[in-house]
């Protein structure tokens, strides 16, 4: 299968490739820096370009049979719209090449009516903390509720870590699995790439923990 990946340098989408490659799927990825990715593998095309941009990558895409989106910030913290504006950007690419499969992450954390976020942790350090990031993934979250021909399924982790693959993990839809915190990044990659040969959760938010 033809799969396009957006985000694969950050340390969730390096996990998804990896995994995607093993399964001799034909992956490409778009980089601002194609340097920062370092795999090299006979089913793997970097295309160099910007996201905001998708002249650098539309042809490309239409290509693909779907789209994985582990777009992340990294490190920063600043007022950010690589989820809404970004994502828009995808879609309407999508929309013109008439693929209609996306698998998207943003989190498990700002939705305030998720029982997990009712933690003194969670309620007044994380969210503060995350608030810009936090605000551009409902916008995104928003997007997709309201477009109607992409068959969207949004993944929520919990906390990130990194760590060898565990292998178990639970999946609930919109609210994170009672008691659970955290999730190994090749754990969250795993089910991200179940979801390919899936139908399970179209058009649904599922949180994983």
């Amino acid at each position: 299968m033809n799969i396009f990946l957006f985000g694969a340098t950050g340390g969730t989408g390096t996990e998804i490739l990896i995994k995607l490659l093993e399964q001799k799927h034909q992956v490409f990825v778009l980089a601002r820096n194609p340097e920062a990715l370092n795999i090299a593998n006979d089913n793997l095309k970097i295309i160099k370009g910007s996201i905001y941009n998708p002249e650098t990558y539309q042809n490309e895409l239409s290509k693909c049979d779907l789209v994985i989106s582990a777009l992340g910030t990294g490190t920063s913290r600043k007022p950010t719209d690589i989820y809404s504006k970004g994502g828009q950007q995808v879609i309407t690419v999508m929309q013109k090449a008439n693929i209609k499969r996306l698998i998207t992450l943003t989190a498990g954390a700002f939705d305030p009516t998720d029982p997990a976020t009712r933690n003194f942790i969670v309620r007044y350090i994380v969210q503060p903390l995350f608030k810009n990031i936090y605000s551009d993934m409902q916008k995104w979250e928003t997007i997709l509720e309201n477009s109607k021909d992409i068959d969207w399924t949004i993944i929520r982790p919990s906390r990130l870590l990194n760590g060898r693959e565990k292998g178990k993990y639970r999946v609930q839809q919109n609210h994170c699995p009672k008691g659970g915190s955290k999730i190994n990044r090749s754990d969250l990659a795993d089910f991200v790439v179940k979801q390919i040969s899936s139908d399970e959760y179209i058009h649904q938010k599922v949180a994983i923990a």
